[in-house]
Formats: structure tokens, C-alpha cells, sequence
């Protein structure tokens, strides 16, 4: 059973990096459609507007403080993202809630969480459930476009593999709740699953990036080409290797070095799309996603090193 303190601490960690993540989803979507499909647009804004809601209510629920790792592996917001939503804001004429960024950069670290009071535990637990709702809402959305453009009923700018994509985030978000809800606490076939889909959510990721990158860009497109079949590889012999506590330390140490590749290599392509000597097919602020979601593997995967030490 999960202690006050770790649903408190995952709670935090968990709702603001997700809700970023849906934020950030519902922007892509919303920025997709022509005119004449401007439901979805409106829909997919109006779930981000809820995101952003539920985001202050936990930043206030925090008091200003979060767990120390959450802010070292930088895990709600980089040092890219306040600039990209910039630049997403001024290439594409929205407005984001920049402020709540600027909010999240004000935070301090705290390692201590113990005895949380009554009153901030069911203020987390509603938070929690008005996000299981939100979790739904987004999911019947994304579920609905990414049918119909197989269907070819309907045209976006976004590809049904990047719907997959976000609803396969989006879905773990909803399984983490649930577990939150129960007390549930990790054991080894879970974080063997849960590192197997982290690689998972990498290898995509590389995917996309050597998908939405200027083709011109021969030094980045041969990196990525190096590590998308370092990936593959990985994933199979996941797949493959009996499950023993020698290979599954093998393999998280594989993944932590990869992981490593990728995070300096994603720093690099961010610099260089602020400094305007890079481009992308998506908007910037879905480039500075993926680089947090490659933060939120490493902070897993390190932690799962530690968890190792226990079975």
C-alpha cells in the first residue's frame, strides 16, 4: 500500500508532467485542422483550457514546493520550453499559459513530504479524479480523429501514428491514476513493463523526429538513423532475453546509455530551432515535449536502477 507520502509525491510528479503532456497534445491537435473540421480544433482547445485549470490547482496545491529529482531531471518544464511556447505563440497566432511556466520555474525543491495534512490529501484526490475525467474526455477525442483518419474521413496535419502516440501517454497517465486511487504499489513485472514501454515511447520518438526534421539536415539524420536501430535492437532483445535480475539489469543499463544519447542530442536540435538554424514540420513546442518526455525516461529509469537494488 502506497504511504501518504508516495501518493502525495507521485501525485505532484505525475499530474504535472501528464497534464503538460495533454496541454501540449490538445495544442497539436487544435493546430492541425483546416477551417472546415474547426470542431475539433475547438474541442481539442477547450481540453487544453481545462488542462491548464487543473495545472494551477496542483502548483497550489504544492505550495512551491516539489520533490528535488522532479526538478533535476526537469520533469514539469526546461529550460526550452518557456522560449518554445514563445515561438510556437508567435509562429502560429495563439496564446498559451505561458504564466503557468513561468510558475513552474519558481518552484523549489523539497525532499521531505512526510505527514501531509488531511486537508492537502483530498485536495489532491479531487485533483486526481477531476484528471481521470479530463483523461476520458482526451482520450474519446484522440480515439475518434485517429479513426476516422484511417478511415480516411477526416484530413489532419498530424499522422495516425502520433495518435497512437499521444493515447498510448495519455492511457498510462489513466493507469497511474487507477493506481494512485488503489495504493498500488510497483512490483517487478510492472517496472519491467514500465521500462519496456519507456523504450517503447523513445524509439517513437526518434521516429517522429527523423519524420518531422529539414531533410537538409544530413548531421542530425545520421545520428538519428545510429540510434533508431539501437532502439530496435533493444526493444527485441526486451522481447526476447529471459526475464532474470542479471538481464533486466543488462538492459536498464543499455537504456540509460541510449537514453543519454538521445537527451544531448534532443538539447542540441532545440538550441539550434531557437536559434533559427533548424526547422521542424510541428510546432516547437511539441519538439520541446518530446525532449521532456525523454527527461521523464531518465528519471524513470534511473529510478528503476535504484528499485533493482530491491529484488
Amino acid at each position: 500500500m502506497l504511504s501518504e507520502e508516495q501518493f502525495i509525491v507521485q501525485s505532484f510528479n505525475n499530474g504535472l508532467f501528464y497534464l503538460r503532456s495533454i496541454r501540449d497534445y490538445c495544442v497539436n491537435i487544435q493546430l492541425s485542422f483546416y477551417k472546415n473540421n474547426g470542431d475539433y480544433s475547438r474541442r481539442a482547445e477547450a481540453l487544453a483550457k481545462r488542462c491548464e485549470a487543473l495545472w494551477r490547482e496542483i502548483i497550489t496545491a504544492t505550495e512551491g514546493f516539489v520533490p528535488s529529482s522532479s526538478l533535476q531531471y526537469q520533469l514539469f518544464v526546461t529550460k526550452f520550453t518557456l522560449p518554445c511556447e514563445q515561438l510556437t505563440e508567435k509562429l502560429f497566432g495563439i496564446t498559451l499559459a505561458t504564466d503557468i511556466t513561468e510558475d513552474q520555474l519558481e518552484l523549489k525543491a523539497k525532499d521531505n513530504f512526510e505527514n501531509p495534512s488531511l486537508e492537502l490529501l483530498n485536495q489532491v484526490q479531487s485533483i486526481n479524479q477531476k484528471a481521470s475525467l479530463l483523461v476520458v474526455d482526451f482520450l474519446n477525442l484522440a480515439l475518434e480523429i485517429k479513426d476516422k483518419l484511417i478511415s480516411n474521413e477526416l484530413f489532419s496535419y498530424s499522422y495516425p501514428s502520433l495518435y497512437d502516440y499521444m493515447i498510448g501517454n495519455v492511457s498510462t497517465y489513466q493507469n497511474v491514476l487507477e493506481r494512485l486511487e488503489k495504493g498500488i504499489v510497483a512490483d517487478p513485472v510492472y517496472i519491467t513493463n514500465r521500462e519496456f514501454n519507456a523504450n517503447s515511447m523513445m524509439y517513437a520518438i526518434l521516429l517522429f523526429l527523423s519524420g518531422f526534421i529539414n531533410t537538409s539536415e544530413k548531421d542530425y539524420l545520421d545520428e538519428l538513423d545510429r540510434l533508431i536501430p539501437a532502439y530496435s535492437r533493444l526493444l527485441i532483445d526486451f522481447q526476447a532475453l529471459p526475464l532474470s535480475p542479471e538481464n533486466q539489469r543488462a538492459l536498464t543499463e543499455r537504456s540509460l546509455n541510449l537514453v543519454q544519447q538521445l537527451l544531448k542530442l534532443m538539447e542540441n536540435m532545440l538550441q539550434d530551432l531557437l536559434e533559427a538554424n533548424l526547422y521542424f514540420i510541428v510546432e516547437p513546442l511539441m519538439i520541446d515535449q518530446f525532449y521532456t518526455d525523454v527527461n521523464f525516461v531518465s528519471y524513470q529509469l534511473n529510478e528503476i536502477e535504484e528499485t533493482q537494488e530491491n529484488f
